[in-house]
């Protein structure tokens, strides 16, 4: 099957319509929270912002494996199209939530619908080639990046519009003033929707079993049908064997995979959640004392080197060194990720008020030590795509590639769950105490993943054609 550029523009973007919409939230959900919630106090917002926030990942816990298992039984295809429709439908009934369990109910949906993304990878992974590879799992990575610029971003602009845009028509809308959030997510909903179109009439099914079946030919019976094929039956070519849920966990290159994908998973999420934590702390509690604006521009720092990379040096990178020694080095950038927090800290407390390093919130010298934290945290990120051909190596079977990424977004939601919590407790703790815990464990913990990169072989003809 050819794919072309077109098909690949529509995945993508339904690919990114999840990521936008789990991010857009970020700016207003404390305050949604007050207002859903006005009786509790400020100090506990933050423990039912989180719910709201993790319930997403929870539920897809609970969803992800089914919905990869159902698009290799019906196709790829229709469980796309009924994702989209469905994450469309949870974001309306979020904007429109008058109550806390409507919201939580709304991001449990949300999350249970985001299936989508254990399909459309199935999907990359049978279009894909050996010769494509590097140029299409950098371009899937990139989309989460685009989506945690635009979507914080969208959520802050469109929240509250009567509010912010007195002077608009936006302020004469007496929806949008009895629903100052529906605004963002009516915008995810008609995202999702588009999408849904497009996915209908321009994308293909890539099931190989769907694509078998639709493809033979039909034949009206007739006095002369002959009751067997006139080719020997060993001729025939055999459609792919499916694997149950048990065959794929038990498969030991898969399971190397998983494993990989749980730590490198539990190491980058932690530090996305903990990186804005560090840089807005005193640095009595551990942190750098960064004013917002200067923690923004760090991060817009890095998803712009973040998309460059994917884009431009990880496909020469891939063709020239290889997937596995690459996904060995990238997974240990981490290691030195959780190295430079604590020493940024130490600097900056002995520098006390001089202002050498940090004054009034923003970066001086400490720019020395941020820009290689930034790029190590972006050579970390190249992980993912790797781990995604990894992920494909140790199939067993291609008829059961949407199990097996279902799976695997498993593996990775429960990381992200569990990682943020712990490293806030840890956080909480190393700050009473005066201790660096925090980037002791996790250091400890992206020590783990990198040795354990090392074990990834998948299945070795697969491997061999990637390594070529």
């Amino acid at each position: 099957m050819t794919f072309s550029k077109g098909q690949l523009a529509v995945l993508l973007l339904a690919r990114v319509v999840e990521p936008i919409g789990y991010t857009i939230l970020f700016p207003y959900v404390n305050q949604m929270v007050e207002d859903l919630l006005p009786d509790v106090p400020k100090s506990s917002v933050g423990k039912y912002s989180g719910l709201v926030e993790s319930i997403f990942a929870l539920s897809s816990v609970l969803f992800m494996y089914r919905w990869g298992k159902l698009s290799d039984r019906i196709g790829r295809k229709p469980v796309i199209l009924g994702g989209l429709c469905g994450v469309a439908f949870a974001h309306v009934m979020f904007g429109l939530s008058k109550s806390y369990k409507m919201a939580v109910a709304a991001r449990f949906l949300s999350g249970l619908l985001c299936g989508n993304a254990s399909v459309m990878r199935a999907v990359l992974g049978e279009v894909s080639t050996p010769e494509t590879e590097s140029l299409l799992y950098p371009l899937w990575t990139t989309c989460w990046d685009v989506a945690c610029v635009l979507g914080p971003t969208l959520g802050a602009l469109l929240q509250h519009p009567a509010t912010q845009y007195p002077h608009s028509k936006f302020a004469t809308l007496p929806l949008l003033r009895q629903y100052p959030y529906l605004l963002p997510s009516a915008l995810i909903a008609t995202l999702a929707l588009f999408a849904a179109v497009l996915v209908a009439t321009c994308l293909e099914e890539t099931n190989p079993a769907i694509k078998a079946r639709s493809s033979a030919p039909v034949e009206l019976p007739s006095e002369r049908t002959r009751l067997l094929p006139e080719e020997p039956i060993d001729t025939i070519e055999a459609l792919p064997e499916k694997n149950t849920f048990i065959d794929l966990i038990a498969h030991k290159p898969l399971q190397q995979v998983l494993l990989s994908i749980f730590l490198l998973t539990l190491s980058a999420m932690s530090f996305d959640a903990g990186f804005a934590l560090f840089a807005y702390s005193v640095p009595s509690l551990g942190g750098i004392d960064l004013a917002p604006r200067d923690i923004a521009a760090c991060l817009s720092v890095k998803g712009a080197l973040s998309i460059a990379f994917n884009l431009l040096v990880f496909p020469v990178a891939l063709r020239r060194f290889k997937m596995r020694p690459l996904y060995r080095l990238f997974s240990s950038c981490w290691i030195l990720v959780f190295m430079i927090p604590p020493i940024m800290n130490a600097v900056v407390m002995k520098d006390g008020d001089n202002g050498k390093w940090v004054a009034d919130g923003s970066l001086q010298l400490l720019w020395l030590l941020m820009l290689p934290l930034l790029l190590l945290y972006v050579f970390g990120d190249l992980a993912f795509p790797l781990n995604m051909m990894a992920l494909n190596a140790a199939s067993p079977s291609s008829a059961s590639l949407g199990a097996i990424n279902g799976i695997s977004l498993v593996v990775s939601a429960l990381a992200r769950s569990v990682g943020p919590a712990i490293f806030g407790l840890l956080y909480g703790i190393g700050a009473e105490h005066r201790m660096p815990i925090v980037w002791v464990v996790f250091g400890g913990i992206a020590l783990l993943g990198a040795l354990h990169s090392a074990t990834i072989r998948g299945d070795a003809d697969k491997v061999e054609e990637r390594d070529v």
